[in-house]
Formats: structure tokens, sequence, C-alpha cells
């Protein structure tokens, strides 16, 4: 659970003694020590200290989690692996269906799919709440309070305000919401605190043409492009939509049903990197692809080694995320757990599940996506126990 953030205020110093002159009031980064910073008030600065564990984050204007980040070479992009040997508490705590009932108050899910964590803004987690068509947001430092709706929730149908059955979200650091419409054939973008939603991709019924998306279980935006990705998986294809563009780009697969290296068959999850690299899962062929920018094939980066539950296979690969660190987080469905391949390996560990399909708190019934937090704890939906449980990380196993 995310501590509450405390400032305290140890005493003033002088502007010349600190090196810092006071141009305008407010809190700015002390260069010394990132887990202090000053507030200027009236002309003179005062030092202020983060919680214990926090730094100060000026661009969040807070005091935040210090968070290892590597810097991104997209040309060598080794970096220092802080989570190749952590460990995950086997025991889920669910904080939404907990009775694994189907619902539809703010307590309950109905056949839930997709699962986001907005590391933006607090680790709030969104879900989409598939057969009630609607998506939930769950405040993170209050998780037992119950979902918000923030898109859908009137009824199935294709309106503007209405969802049919949405199955994977995105939500970027504005806190707009997409949502893959799965049965509607359409991305919509709800704006914060929208009552209803636009169209940014499909919309046009099902089909193969590039405005049309024949159903889509796994979505992805790059922020930094203004580009929204799309596992077009009746098509055997991902698609990239560009900001305002009336059609995608297939990117990945040629868009009939295989095996090699360039196909893909009924694509579900979507992950891609800050180079662009897409992560796709490709369940039929129990595998998870790797496509670099502008690559013409896929590297196999997980299973590919037939359908089975071997450290090195994969059975119906449905989801997939990758950390900061390059370890990739395979929702591995049909074995009802979760692998971690680190980079470059032959075979997966198994950090979560794989003990059988049940409805205890160390199984998983139809988990179908899964999310990380900032700190590295796990999120993990079940379609048939109408829950989301939340994995912690062990802090003791991390490295740097």
């Amino acid at each position: 659970m995310i501590p509450l953030i405390s400032i305290f205020l140890l005493f003033g110093l002088n502007s010349i003694v600190n090196g810092l002159v006071c141009m305008n009031d407010g809190h700015f980064a002390n260069p010394d020590d990132k887990h202090s910073f000053f507030q200027c008030s009236f002309g003179t600065p005062y030092l202020m200290q983060c919680p214990p564990t926090l730094v100060w984050s000026q661009d969040k204007y807070t005091c935040d989690y210090d968070t290892f980040q590597p810097i991104i070479s997209c040309d060598d992009n080794k970096v220092v692996n802080c989570r190749e040997n952590s460990k995950w508490l086997s025991d889920g705590i669910a904080f939404v269906g907990q009775d694994i009932k189907f619902g539809s108050d703010s307590q309950h899910l109905g056949a839930p799919f997709g699962v986001f964590i907005d590391t933006e803004h607090g680790n709030n987690i969104y879900v989409a709440d598939t057969d009630n068509h609607r998506v939930q947001k769950f405040l993170h430092g209050s998780l037992t309070s119950g979902g918000i709706t923030v898109a859908g929730g009137n009824s199935r149908g294709n309106a503007s305000n209405q969802l049919d059955r949405p199955s994977s979200i995105y939500v970027d650091k504005d806190e707009n919401v997409y949502v893959a419409d799965n049965e509607n054939n359409r991305v919509q973008l709800w704006v914060k605190g929208a009552t209803s939603g636009v169209t940014v991709a499909g919309g046009h019924g099902k089909g193969k043409a590039l405005n049309q998306i024949g159903a889509c279980q796994g979505i992805f935006v790059h922020e930094k492009t203004k580009t929204l990705y799309v596992s077009d998986f009746y098509n055997d294809r991902v698609v990239k939509w560009t900001e305002g563009s009336n059609e995608g780009i297939i990117v990945a697969g040629t868009g009939f049903s295989g095996s090699k290296a360039d196909q893909l068959t009924a694509p579900r999850g979507i992950f891609v990197d800050q180079c662009e690299t897409i992560y796709v899962t490709d369940p039929w062929n129990n595998r998870v692809q790797k496509w670099k920018k502008d690559a013409t094939e896929g590297i196999t980066v997980a299973g590919g080694n037939g359908k089975g539950s071997d450290l090195n296979q994969l059975n119906f690969p449905w989801d997939v995320q990758v950390d900061q660190y390059n370890n990739i987080y395979i929702m591995d469905t049909d074995n009802s757990r979760v692998v971690k391949w680190s980079s470059n390996q032959l075979s997966g560990e198994i950090i979560l599940g794989g003990n059988g399909s049940g409805i205890q708190s160390n199984q998983f019934k139809q988990a179908h996506s899964l999310a990380l937090d900032k700190q590295g704890n796990i999120f993990v939906t079940e379609r048939l126990n109408h829950r989301v449980q939340m994995f912690q990380i062990d802090n003791q196993t991390i490295t740097c």
C-alpha cells in the first residue's frame, strides 16, 4: 500500500548560504540531496525532508518512490537487472471480488479481462469489467473502498456512452482512458471525466480493411509518438494507428494465420517499449514474439517449444508485460501461472500460480491479464473467479 506522504519542516536557511535564491514562492529540488527539497516562502528557502525511502520529484511536485530508472538506449539496451532474482508472495490479496461471485456493484466484477496500473498517479488500478460492460477504477491507497466507473456502465450497446464486452484498457499521463470495445470492433477514448467516448480506431464494423478491427483483446498507447497499437486477433496482425488517422498500418503479422517468424495466429496481449519494440502474445503458437521497430519478422523471446508446462514452454499465453529491466512477464493462462523470462533466456521461471486451476489465493481460474505497479507488485485478473488479486513483491529480493 502507498504510505501517506508527509512533509516535515526542518528549519529555515538563508538563501545565500544554501546557494538558492528564491525567485518565486514554491517548491524546488535540492541539488545536493534527492531526499529533500526547498520550500520558498516570502523569499526565504526552507529545507524540507521527504519521508524515508521517498525522493523529491520536481515533475510531479511531490515526494515519490525512489524507483531506479535505467538509461534507455535503443541501440544497446543493456541494463542492470534489479529484479533478476526477485520473489513474490505466493498468496494473493483479492481486493475486489473476494467472494468470487459475479456482481455489478462497486465491490464486484463480471468476468474481468484487462487490467492497467496508472503508475503516474499513485498506482491506481483500472479493470475492464467485461460482462458488466464498464471500466472500473480502484484507488491504490484505498483498494477496499470499491470501484468507480470511468467508462461505460450504461448497459451493453454501441452508443458513445456504452461498451460491449470491453477487454483491454490503457490510461495515459492525463488519465484519459482508452478502451478496447471488443464486440463493437472499435477502440474508444474516454477523456478524463467524460460521460461518453470517442472512436479512435475501428468503428466500421468487423472486417479486414485497414479501417476495421476484427476483434481486439490487447491495446497499447505509445505516448511519445502518440500512436495506438491494436492486436487484431481475428485478422492475425498488430495494427498501428497514428493520432488522427482514419486507418491503421500493419506492423506485425501478415494478416494470415501461421507459425512462421513473420506470422501470428490470433494475437492477444501487447506491450510496446520506449524504443517502439512490440511484444505480443501468440497464443495458438504458444509463444511471445518480439518485433523491433520496422522489423518484417518477429523473434521468439518466450515459449515456442510446443504447448506444455515445462519451463521452456507456454500453454495459451494471453498477456505480456515488460518491466524497466527488460524482464518479460507472461500470463500463461492455460497453465494457470505467471512466468518471468529474463532477457535472452531459454526458459522462464514460475513466479505466481502453477498450482492448478482453482479458487485459492495461490491459484488462478482463467486468468487473462496482468500488470505491475511502480514497486513491482503484480495484479492479475481472473475471468472465472470474478476477482483481481494483488501479489506483493518481496522488497528484500530487489538487488538495486
